[in-house]
């Protein structure tokens, strides 16, 4: 391998290794704060802030309070899933596996967790507002759909690309 090219892969190593310790960082972050509000919302103490706005479920019955907490609790398994997946990617790229078939699916589970992260994002916002009294409004973000569904094609061409080079090997 070229020093110059040598140079680069380290970098993209190091800068991996900190991403990774930062994933790390936010999957304990994730892990916390949704624990944090699925017993809020369970247990109607305090509330959830989106947007400067609080939903809170004290006044709620027990059933509603029970399946608003499964609902927090899918939104935040989700977000975790997001990070979960950057964080294998990450670890792919500090080994120097960058152009690999495990990269590509690594990167295309982010994508899909996009995409859930947008369809699940918005029923736990949907149902905190529906359930509050009285009734509040918010502006819902499609963003993550549009990200979920360009890095889902991004992670295809590079389907592409390990297949010609895997290909490109294989030519003497």
């Amino acid at each position: 391998m070229r020093p110059e090219v040598e140079t680069k892969l380290q970098k993209i190593k190091k800068v991996s290794t900190l991403l990774r310790a930062i994933c790390k960082v936010l999957l304990a972050l994730i892990t916390f704060t949704g624990l944090g509000a699925v017993v809020s919302v369970i247990f109607g103490v305090g509330g959830i802030n989106y947007n400067n706005v609080i939903f809170e479920t004290a006044g709620l019955p027990i059933g509603h309070r029970l399946f608003l907490g499964v609902v927090t609790a899918l939104a935040f398994g989700v977000l975790f899933k997001c990070v979960y997946h950057l964080h294998r990617l990450f670890g792919n790229y500090s080994r120097g596996e960058i152009f690999t078939r495990e990269s590509v699916g690594q990167l295309r589970q982010f994508g899909i967790a996009c995409l859930l992260w947008g369809v699940v994002g918005f029923l736990w916002i949907s149902s905190l507002a529906i359930s509050s009294h009285p009734s509040k409004t918010f502006q819902g973000h499609a963003d993550s759909l549009g990200i979920g569904v360009v890095i889902i094609v991004i992670a295809w061409f590079m389907d592409m690309a390990v297949d010609l080079r895997e290909e490109n090997d294989l030519t003497i």
